[in-house]
């Protein structure tokens, strides 16, 4: 990270965990009977496995994690640890609404392959959701968690808004090991105060199109949705800033950051993610109801601005 000196790393059972580098929030293939498409799954992995991805982030929100049950997310994580080179860091999505649920669903993916969990805040009774109930969720997920914890802070889905201080207090556990944030001002915030009080804490950017604003302030990496199609010019963007080809760098992110917006202000969202899926060779297929895949005039659309980006 640029203004840190030491790397974020936390043992768990297997090896070293870091978030450093790029880990692609990979979509679930489903079948036009809506189930979970195992043989695309490992198409996909395949091409993946190609690139210089530090991991994967398994059954995030681009994975589609609120439509999986818990066998299928945990049979999702298996089938990804058994295909994968073992070099490859697996965060898997622990999301729960209930924190008693969320410990036991921990220990399950740890146990089925998982080298840290990504936790998000429960949101059903965000109302009544303090300081107080956010710490102690998190903390006792990260007291009963047999590998280190991620925080994933995700307003535009739980509509609320971890803030910066609370982040800090829970960066203080020790086994809760960094956050997947999209906000580059809270990042720069965060990073600040990582490195005053010398925090053993990672930050990791959640967004495609914030990727290379966040390197420059201190992230560590991306936790990201957009190298499911665009991996390569992911990591080479990645590369670019260890490089210090900063210019460069810019070029790309620009490029990459018009097909991102896209995919996310135009809410085209997982749908138009499998959409450009299909479009570039890869496996992205129908989501699992209630989302519905794009229309014709939308994957248009999406097609143009893949072409106009110079990526198809």
């Amino acid at each position: 990270c640029a203004i840190m000196t030491r790397v974020t790393m936390l043992q768990t059972a297997q090896r070293v965990f870091s978030l450093k580098g790029i880990f692609p929030a990979i979509t679930t293939p489903f079948d036009d009977k809506q189930e979970v498409l195992y043989e695309k799954l490992h198409t996909n992995l395949q091409f993946y496995e190609k690139l210089p991805f530090s991991g994967y982030l398994i059954n995030g929100s681009n994975g589609e994690v609120a439509a999986l049950s818990i066998e299928e997310r945990l049979q999702i994580l298996r089938h990804v640890h058994q295909k994968v080179d073992r070099n490859r860091l697996l965060v898997a999505n622990a999301y729960c609404e209930s924190t008693k649920q969320c410990c036991e669903v921990t220990k399950l993916l740890a146990s089925s392959g998982a080298d840290a969990v990504l936790v998000l805040l429960p949101f059903y009774h965000r109302r009544s959701l303090n300081e107080d109930a956010i710490l102690a969720h998190f903390r006792t997920v990260a007291d009963s968690s047999p590998v280190p914890v991620v925080i994933y802070n995700n307003p535009g889905v739980t509509n609320l808004d971890i803030s910066t201080q609370t982040i800090l207090k829970l960066a203080e556990h020790p086994n809760i090991c960094g956050v997947k944030e999209d906000n580059v001002s809270k990042i720069a915030e965060l990073m600040g105060e990582i490195e005053n009080k010398k925090l053993n804490f990672e930050v990791s950017q959640s967004s495609g199109s914030k990727l290379l604003q966040s390197l420059v302030i201190g992230a560590c990496g991306g936790m990201v949705s957009l190298p499911n199609i665009l991996g390569e010019e992911v990591c080479q963007l990645y590369q670019l800033y260890r490089d210090n080809k900063l210019e460069e760098a810019a070029k790309l992110q620009y490029r990459l950051a018009r097909v991102d917006t896209m995919l996310m202000l135009a809410n085209l969202g997982v749908p138009g993610m499998k959409a450009a899926l299909d479009l570039l060779g890869l496996y992205g297929g129908p989501c699992r109801l209630p989302l519905q895949s794009l229309s014709s005039h939308d994957i248009d659309k999406l097609k143009d601005r893949l072409v106009q980006s110079g990526f198809l």
